[in-house]
């Protein structure tokens, strides 16, 4: 009988874990949900798991080190962290994909750039940047 409920939690582990995995990397919306529900709790971890995504980035490089700190620095500017909007969606193809966000902190926004690529079957990050002249994205309302 252990046996048996060994068997059959592994194998819902297994299928609960790989269903995860393929949702995740499903849409790019998916994979941009699940950084900023990461983001939300934890910054380091949430950049971390960005770049994760995409084999061919050294998660040690300098770059990775330098936005994680400014990500740190702009929360203890900027205040609190109250969530995030879209500004912005640039389409290159079906396969490339340029988000535009805005960071809502207490004392003002951030711009928040990711560019997502799809080269087989999976998206994953390009690369990732953010700004505070959020107000370059204005748009002239008619």
């Amino acid at each position: 009988m252990k046996k048996f409920i060994f068997i059959l939690l592994t194998v819902f582990c297994i299928t609960h874990l790989s269903h995860n995995e393929v949702k995740a990397q499903a849409t790019p919306e998916e994979l941009m949900d699940a950084f900023f529900q990461i983001f939300a709790e934890d910054v380091n971890q949430a950049v971390d798991f960005l770049f994760a995504t995409n084999p061919m980035i050294d998660p040690n490089q300098p770059g990775i080190k330098s936005i994680k700190e400014k990500f740190e620095l702009s929360r203890k500017l900027l205040g609190n962290y109250y969530g995030y909007e879209i500004i912005n969606i640039y389409h290159a193809g079906d396969s490339y994909v340029k988000y535009i966000y805005s960071l809502k902190y207490e004392r003002q926004p951030v711009k928040f750039i990711a560019v997502l690529y799809k080269p087989k079957d999976k998206w994953k990050v390009q690369n990732i940047n953010f700004q505070d002249d959020i107000e370059v994205e204005f748009k002239l309302w008619e």
